[in-house]
């Protein structure tokens, strides 16, 4: 009986070992991924403005950016270089370092398109690391989730007399799509569930995002009324003014003046 009894007692201390230490590899990863998103977070401040700038072929404020986001690049390395979970992930991260530094080759040369190129595929580098890695919870995610939806749209739209009945199609089937996931972003900021201080938001530059997110929401209803009516030259006008509201939103993000969001 007393033997028994030792046993029970060794298999009970054994499990709460076993769930103990489950919870603190959980707390862990979780911890990891936390501190990924946040300095993901910090790395986009950088990002944001220097894709813009080669975007724009604005040369000193891209040649400014682009250094400020190789010396962000270095930080984030610094910690997350490798992951110990994904064995792919120091080459996948090698591949985003490449595309960087053939950016700021391309800015001092003055080819301003070839940076821009470049930098576009860190962040879908970035994001495919982040999903096969189970990372989720980041914002911008769901505003680059949209953005796959809305191109889609804007690239569907014509003027009028060249829009056909195929393009109205495939522009109603990424409608489906556009509509609920803009609703989650704008609800998400609305009713306080945005971490303001985490993303390092100032409360102008937090109004300046709901307005962003509003003229986004606009663009979005004048397409709607435009679907409804069947008026394909408003349905071309709706889909051109698509852009606008999103990328101000996206630009939020990074460390740009009010008036370079606002454009």
């Amino acid at each position: 009986m007393g033997r028994r009894l030792l046993k029970a007692g060794f298999a009970r201390a054994i499990g709460c070992i076993a769930i103990s230490l489950v919870l603190i590899s959980g707390q862990a990863w979780s911890d990891e991924h936390k501190g990924i998103i946040d300095a993901t977070i910090r790395l986009d401040r950088k990002y944001i403005p220097a894709l813009y700038y080669t975007h724009i072929a604005d040369q000193v404020k891209a040649e400014e950016s682009i250094k400020a986001l190789n010396a962000q690049w270095g930080l984030f390395l610094k910690h997350y270089d490798r992951l110990n979970s994904d064995d792919n992930w120091q080459h996948f991260i090698s591949v985003a370092s490449g595309m960087i530094t053939d950016a700021q080759k391309a800015v001092a040369e003055g080819q301003m398109k070839t940076a821009h190129d470049r930098l576009s595929g860190v962040a879908v580098t970035l994001r495919g690391l982040r999903e096969r890695n189970g990372i989720s919870g980041y914002f911008l995610d769901q505003l680059n989730d949209y953005r796959v939806h809305m191109d889609a749209i804007v690239a569907a739209g014509k003027s009028g007399a060249a829009m056909k009945m195929s393009d109205i199609r495939i522009i109603q089937k990424h409608w489906a799509q556009v509509w609920p996931r803009w609703e989650t972003i704008r609800r998400h900021i609305s009713r306080n569930k945005f971490d303001q201080q985490r993303y390092g938001f100032s409360d102008n530059r937090l109004i300046e995002l709901k307005q962003a997110i509003a003229q986004e929401q606009q663009a979005l209803f004048d397409l709607k009324f435009a679907l409804l009516n069947g008026d394909r030259g408003r349905i071309g006008k709706a889909t051109a003014a698509l852009p606008a509201g999103f990328e101000r939103t996206w630009r939020a993000f990074g460390e740009l003046d009010y008036d370079m969001i606002q454009q």
